[in-house]
């Protein structure tokens, strides 16, 4: 071949090798860019993804934090979520059109606000329960600089679980041991043990669901007492179908007391079977159930006490939930006026003394003379301290009206003596009493005056023995306590006394809350609102009771595992002498004349309600009765019938009292025969008495019973003396409607149960779970809640890119 046609042929074959190497390489830059497109493009659209998940997660959970402070928010406070979308660097939350994309939707009611619906929670923790349901879907748009959009939804609901559709709940340990027949009725719960246990010859019904997270014990008492004999009559339990059985004393989930062999399949087999989950503990599908501040690191026990110095700035959370905060109506006392001056959210004004003359005129009471019966130095103060009442109106300011209250009077009527002086009429609050050997019924002297003194003898006596003629009453037994007169409580909210009354906030009804510190010092000198006094159990002294210096575990109220005993040292007035000097103790021993007039030398503060009969508030815009919500930081008494006028047919509110203890006192019940006799309870007969109100309040820890103790010594009383009594009511009805709720130990009232030579002679027990309260509209005001959020549905909706 010709050489110069080969090297044509070459030349065209490298021609040609270049074209397709061009064009291979045209391809494949055309390749690279369009992958480095996509790759841009699937950022972009990963980065809108990523924008808008995270918006809804902010969302949620904001939604979640509101919910937990306020388990029915209002419109204003839900809308203002969508104005706090997160601040990522190239998102912004735009719809499509270009509206806002960052949105909460929710059906309303007919008056506007957001639909909660009672009906059975169908998912999440409290599943089974009846609670308040609020649907709300949740749409988030996040776009690019791009414009990548990416649009997502998520459905979900609010669960609100009233702490009053239980008829009993325990956060510890619940135990039922009653003599007679007791058929409460309502749901039962605990987060701790269950004891279930009845006297001989009589029934315990349990006619509602009952769950316990930890075990069901059926051989044992809480005080570690056998049921084999005295407390072994039958336990009735409803199933899932209707029909009861008998669960047996071998039929608990553990073949004995707590630590020994789980009772299976025995067990499980009853539960999920016979009682078709209606009887359930943690191995059968029982959970824990908190209130949603325990969440947020406090205890239960912190919805009655007052808030930390700065806890509003802190842990908002926290101070939104405390009763403190909720309240229309706070009634503060302490030693010092820095004590109330330096609370959250406290007013200007500064707290008034209580130890010259009040507003309305009248002296504070101030001691007399020796042969008096008096104690410490003639004209020492007797009431003392500072006082500062605040309202809370509709807009959530807190306004100062310690004047306007105590300007409609501070005392209450004397028990005895020549000359009947009666109840400052319009009194709110009264501070203390006309002494019942007044020559006159004058305002101006201080010495017409006595403070509000009562005998509790199981706060008072070591152990329930103590001789019925015993006369002297022990120091740690007497109360000293503000009256609170509910009637004239709901006249100054209606307006008919007093100015400011009607400008309180009234969401639900109306909430007063109520705290006295005085003489409540711990060695540095802070406040506790605790006794201070742990000694007080002392199984050693099995007999006497008398303190051995030695903690035991029911003896640690606060479970900071230290034996206090601070509470044990007076805090003493000026002149001070015997037996109200430096030598006096809880165990000391005093004469009722002593006792009523001076001055208190330890902690031992409580509030009384009196004349809460009849409740009349008003109504709201729905023609449904404004309830009411007593709170308090120490031990309540209330005396008399209350929110039931003699019968459960009476016009009655929702009503809850919320206390460190209660103790019922009957329509009967006279202070003076408290001291009188203190140890006799024949000396304070009860009469049948009418009582409707929700209950959450405090118990004692249980503890093994000391030899030659009763049966029941050791228990915290049991269900059916969880309401405190200190009367006689042989022969007599206590007709009770309500729930009862536990929550935590008593802090201030932790004098053991005992029954029945000193402290009372038990009542026939007219007690009932109070229906009502399974409907929202009709539940107190500011009920706890259990709270949760379930998640029911998400979805990527397509949207134009």
């Amino acid at each position: 071949m010709n050489p110069r046609n080969e090297g044509g042929i070459a030349l065209i074959t490298t021609l040609l090798v270049l074209v397709l190497l061009g064009a291979l390489l045209e391809a494949f830059v055309l390749s690279v860019n369009s992958n480095q497109e996509q790759i841009g493009m699937d950022r972009a659209r990963n980065q809108a993804f990523y924008g808008a998940l995270a918006g809804l997660e902010k969302l949620t959970a904001d939604l979640g934090t509101l919910f937990e402070t306020d388990y029915a928010p209002s419109v204003t406070e839900i809308d203002g979520l969508e104005e706090a979308s997160p601040s990522l660097p190239g998102i912004a939350y735009v719809a499509p059109g270009g509206g806002p994309g960052y949105q909460i939707s929710y059906p309303l009611d007919a008056n506007g606000n957001p639909r909660a619906e009672t009906r059975t929670v169908p998912s999440g923790p409290y599943e089974g329960l009846l609670g308040l349901i609020t649907p709300y879907t949740m749409t988030v748009t996040a776009r690019t600089p791009g414009q990548s959009e990416v649009q997502i939804e998520r459905s979900l609901q609010t669960v609100a679980v009233p702490v009053f559709q239980f008829g009993v709940f325990s956060d510890t340990d619940l135990s039922f041991h009653a003599g007679p027949s007791f058929d409460f009725g309502g749901r039962v719960h605990t987060n701790g043990h269950l004891y279930l246990a009845q006297r001989g010859g009589n029934t315990l019904y349990l006619r509602d669901k009952v769950t316990a997270f930890g075990e069901v014990i059926r051989t044992h008492m809480i005080n570690g007492e056998s049921t084999a004999s005295t407390y072994n009559g039958p336990v009735s339990v409803a199933s899932s179908s209707g029909t009861s059985h008998n669960l047996g004393r071998n039929e608990g989930s553990l073949v004995g007391q707590v630590g020994s062999a789980e009772n299976e399949p025995l067990w499980t087999n009853l539960s999920v079977g016979r009682y078709g989950g209606s009887l359930r503990n943690w191995r059968t599908g029982a959970r824990r159930m908190d209130l949603p501040l325990v969440s947020m690191g406090a205890a239960p026990i912190d919805i009655i006490r007052r808030p930390l110095p700065g806890e509003d700035s802190t842990s908002p959370e926290v101070f939104a939930q405390r009763y403190f905060s909720m309240a229309s109506l706070r009634i503060l006392l302490s030693d010092t006026e820095s004590d109330l001056g330096g609370l959250p959210s406290a007013t200007a004004p500064a707290p008034q003394r209580m130890d010259t003359q009040a507003p309305d005129g009248t002296r504070y009471a101030s001691a007399g003379t020796w042969s008096e019966g008096f104690r410490s130095q003639a004209g020492t103060p007797l009431i003392g301290g500072f006082i500062k009442v605040e309202m809370q109106d509709r807009n959530r300011a807190w306004n100062d009206v310690t004047e306007e209250i105590l300007s409609l009077g501070i005392a209450g009527r004397n028990l005895g003596g020549y000359v009947s002086c009666g109840d400052h009429p319009n009194a709110v609050i009264r501070l203390q009493r006309f002494k019942d050997d007044a020559s006159s019924c004058k305002n101006d002297s201080a010495g017409n005056f006595w403070p509000n003194v009562l005998y509790d003898t199981r706060e008072g006596n070591p152990r329930d023995n103590v001789s019925t003629n015993e006369s002297a009453a022990f120091l740690g037994g007497v109360m000293h306590y503000v009256e609170l007169d509910v009637g004239n409580l709901a006249r100054w909210f209606r307006g008919e006394i007093g100015g400011s009354g009607t400008g309180a906030i009234d969401e639900t009804g109306y909430v007063v809350y109520f705290s006295d510190r005085r003489t409540n010092r711990d060695p540095s000198g802070r406040e506790t609102a605790e006794y201070g006094f742990e000694d007080f159990v002392n199984s050693g002294n099995a007999a006497t009771g008398s303190p051995d210096g030695r903690l035991e575990e029911a003896e640690d109220v606060n479970g900071n595992g230290l034996l206090e005993d601070y509470g044990r040292i007076p805090r003493l007035p000026p002149g001070s002498a015997a037996p109200l000097d430096g030598t006096a103790r809880p165990w000391t021993k005093v004469s009722a004349s002593i006792a009523r007039r001076n001055r208190p030398l330890f902690f031992r503060r409580a509030l009384k309600l009196v004349n809460g009969a009849s409740i009349n508030l008003g109504t709201n815009t729905e023609g449904i009765p404004h309830g009411l919500t007593v709170a308090s930081e120490n031990a309540v008494y209330i005396q008399g019938h209350y929110n039931a006028n003699g019968s459960f047919g009476a016009p009655h509110v929702a009503s809850a009292v919320i206390a460190d203890a209660v103790t019922f006192l009957s329509r009967n019940w006279n202070d003076r025969d408290s001291f009188l006799y203190p140890h006799k309870p024949s000396g304070r007969r009860a009469t049948d008495t009418f009582y409707r109100t929700a209950l959450i309040s405090g118990k004692g820890r249980a503890f093994d019973r000391p030899s030659g103790q009763p049966d029941d010594f050791g228990t915290d009383g049991g269900v059916h003396n969880f309401i405190r009594f200190l009367e006689d009511w042989t022969d007599r009805d206590l007709n009770y409607r309500g729930s009862l709720i536990s929550l935590f130990h008593n802090r201030q009232a932790v004098g053991t149960y005992k029954c029945c030579t000193n402290v009372y002679s038990p009542p026939t027990r007219g007690y009932k779970f109070d229906v009502e309260f399974l409907e929202p509209s009709l539940l107190p005001p500011r009920t706890p809640m259990f709270r949760d959020v379930n998640i029911t549905g998400f979805r990527r909706i397509k949207v134009p890119q």
